[in-house]
């Protein structure tokens, strides 16, 4: 397994001869694009309240993940490719661990998180920007394939967990909480 991560990552990585723009657009989508998700999420949320679930789950659900891999790193720290001289890296990481990416993680889990919306064209747009922070982190040699495969895997398994086990339950208990009250306030007016 890890050859096959060696190789894909010798394939994906830019090198040299890479053009100027791409390392831009890369080092853009790495540091940049995970920010304009979140604000496009929470700016939908503000504009219209059905969304309000959906940016609940991806805010509770990129919590956790930040969370988890930062303690696993702590606990097993797997080095990223510049420790074993592996590609170039084309931005700034220092030595710390890159297993599973942290931006992928995250970005994914606020993209799978929109899966509860009725409407699919939000979440498979989240999930492309997703898919290209996580090319740029291979790219600009900063983790492995398998360390963005992994951080996939585990934000979806988040998204699933916290919509179902938090947010659906909260979403439930608020609706009986409110029920009573919106009535009694309807039979006053």
């Amino acid at each position: 397994m890890q050859d096959l991560d060696v190789a894909l990552f010798a394939l994906i990585n830019a090198s040299a001869a890479a053009p100027a723009w791409s390392i831009y657009f890369a080092r853009f989508a790495s540091d940049v694009l995970p920010a304009l998700l979140a604000a496009a999420i929470l700016g939908a949320a503000v504009l219209d309240r059905r969304l309000r679930y959906a940016c609940f789950t991806a805010l509770v659900s990129v919590l956790a993940v930040w969370l988890f891999v930062n303690v696993f790193r702590s606990v097993m720290p797997f080095q990223r490719p510049a420790f074993y001289g592996l590609g170039i890296q084309w931005a700034p990481q220092g030595a710390r661990p890159g297993f599973p990416s942290l931006h992928a993680a995250c970005t994914f889990a606020a993209a799978f998180s929109l899966w509860c919306l009725p409407w699919r064209v939000p979440m498979f747009a989240a999930l492309a920007v997703a898919a290209v922070v996580g090319w740029s982190r291979v790219y600009l040699g900063l983790h492995f394939p398998l360390d963005v495969v992994v951080g996939v895997m585990f934000a979806a398994l988040v998204s699933i967990v916290v919509e179902r086990g938090i947010s659906r339950p909260l979403n439930l208990a608020l609706r009986a909480y409110m029920r009573p009250r919106l009535r009694a306030k309807r039979a006053r007016t």
